[in-house]
């Protein structure tokens, strides 16, 4: 869709107004409450041929513990158990280098998030192309309490997923949710 340029004293339509807010970037696709006290929360049916590309935000929840989150993608009920790439470099809050590197070679899962005991997650992730026949691929951001964390990682099987998963390393989760949007195709 072109972009149209208003001008100065030019009268915006209601049909101009709901076809540039239609057509905005992010949509919302599904949002997932997450319950007391849980090691694990499925997201179905959020990925589908209407989006290639997703955004994940991390929303409000607590940590029981200091953790990581693990991430899967998920064809019914069914997760991703091997097949990940990618590597994750992370850096204690206050250190002028990088602390350390995570590498996954044919993981069964991937990390996405990351919380100390009291705070919360605080991240977003980035997913390319999940509901395609291709490498599904997703880049996050993690600000936790003691470390900065960036990861890349991808899924090496040509396989269309509808869901994703996300587990805890220890502890649990309490509170909050998990929100999808999908970016609209131009």
């Amino acid at each position: 869709m072109a972009i149209k340029t208003f001008t100065t004293g030019e009268v915006l339509t209601a049909a101009d107004t709901n076809t540039y807010l239609a057509n905005s970037g992010l949509v919302l696709v599904k949002q997932v409450s997450v319950g007391s006290a849980v090691s694990s929360v499925d997201i179905t049916s959020c990925f589908s041929s209407t989006y290639d590309n997703y955004k994940i935000a991390f929303n409000g929840i607590a940590a029981s513990t200091s953790m990581s989150i693990n991430f899967f993608l998920l064809s019914g009920s069914t997760p991703t158990s091997s097949g990940w790439y990618g590597t994750e470099f992370y850096c204690a809050i206050g250190a002028t280098t990088w602390t350390g590197q995570i590498i996954g070679n044919n993981a069964a899962s991937a990390y996405c998030s990351a919380a100390a005991s009291g705070s919360g997650l605080a991240s977003t992730m980035e997913i390319q192309s999940p509901n395609l026949a291709q490498f599904s691929r997703y880049q996050y951001a993690i600000s936790a309490t003691e470390y900065f964390r960036n990861g890349y990682t991808y899924h090496g099987a040509n396989t269309q997923y509808d869901g994703c998963r996300f587990t805890t390393t220890s502890g649990n989760i309490t509170g909050g949710s998990i929100t999808v949007y999908g970016y609209r195709k131009g």
